[in-house]
């Protein structure tokens, strides 16, 4: 099962310092300060948010039966996911793909009468407004989808593509549903969901990194600045606040928020940004000393390091150091 694997790599760099609901809020994507740390802290960017519509009960059965193994090596098998990156990409980039081939489809028969894979008004929106733009080249979108879709999906493992392909739906044909697919490969409801997220993600992948060989498929995505948007709208005006010269204090007024919640906000930054705001709060030297604790003391758990360090420095300030682990670790 896809599902279990994925929590067993979650738990592995996890375990004994975050508990089982931390696993369960990343792969849901839930954009909460802690949620983000634990990403970036035990290098699972890339399982955050791949199911956000996972629910408690599905996770809590999964994980109580597997949460106990010792010793698999799950990145073998490993799909790929860059959830990070792609969270808020990978719904909108699906639906308009789904919606633009059933287009491309039923245009080639000369069928303009049908029901759209989705009723989401942005989604018909979007393809209506590049239908408007495209019409005198549909036979070139027509290829040039086919074209590129065929080539990364033939990457991908036989039963991956053969799930998403399954999925499509064009002139007089309708794409099988979840529980269909689930049913026709013999898998679980879960993986079904978390396979057609990965195939979303490798799509992108390569249709952001090399847009010349993939013009149709990048010309569905959005392209976002992936620090700003990744960074919760609430710690982006302690941002904005900051860089006008406020104080912790001094937002925490203002905000209405515990001066607390403010310093959560920064740290979150801190993850995403490096240094650019949290050189304020810690030096360079103050944070390689919290940093060679954590290492000798192989943990990242707050308490054990502020012990070590005989409360030398407070909490935020090794939050903060931690956040700039994975820089210092770039630059050497």
């Amino acid at each position: 099962m896809l599902l279990a694997s994925i929590i067993i790599h979650a738990a592995q760099p996890i375990r004994q310092e975050r508990s089982a609901a931390s696993i369960y809020h990343l792969l849901q994507g839930k954009r909460s300060a802690q949620t983000l740390q634990d990403a970036h802290m035990y290098g699972l960017t890339h399982l955050f948010g791949i199911y956000p519509k996972l629910s408690r009960q599905v996770f809590d059965k999964v994980a109580a039966n597997i949460m106990q193994e010792e010793g698999q090596d799950n990145k073998k098998n490993m799909p790929y996911f860059n959830g990070m990156a792609y969270q808020s990409q990978t719904e909108p980039f699906l639906y308009r793909l789904l919606l633009l081939v059933q287009l491309l489809s039923n245009q080639t028969k000369g069928e303009n009468r049908y029901i759209p894979v989705t009723d989401n008004p942005a989604i018909q929106h979007w393809i209506k407004q590049l239908y408007r733009q495209e019409q005198h080249r549909l036979d070139d979108w027509r290829n040039g989808v086919y074209e590129e879709l065929y080539g990364l999906l033939e990457e991908l493992p036989q039963i991956q593509a053969e799930l998403f392909v399954d999925r499509l739906t064009g002139y007089h044909h309708i794409g099988l549903t979840t529980v269909q697919l689930a049913e026709k490969y013999h898998v679980h409801d879960t993986d079904v969901l978390l396979y057609q997220t990965s195939t979303i993600h490798h799509l992108l992948q390569h249709a952001e990194t090399d847009t010349a060989a993939f013009p149709h498929l990048a010309a569905l995505m959005d392209r976002p600045q992936h620090k700003i948007r990744s960074i919760t709208s609430t710690a982006q005006k302690t941002r904005t606040m900051l860089e006008r010269g406020m104080s912790v204090e001094q937002i925490a007024l203002v905000r209405g928020l515990t001066e607390n919640t403010i310093k959560d906000h920064i740290v979150e930054i801190t993850w995403l940004d490096g240094e650019a705001l949290s050189s304020k709060f810690i030096s360079d030297t103050d944070a390689a000393v919290i940093l060679e604790c954590a290492m000798q003391a192989g943990t990242n758990k707050l308490k054990q390091i502020h012990a070590l360090l005989e409360d030398k420095y407070d909490y935020f300030q090794i939050r903060l150091a931690l956040a700039l682990r994975k820089e210092q670790e770039v630059k050497t």
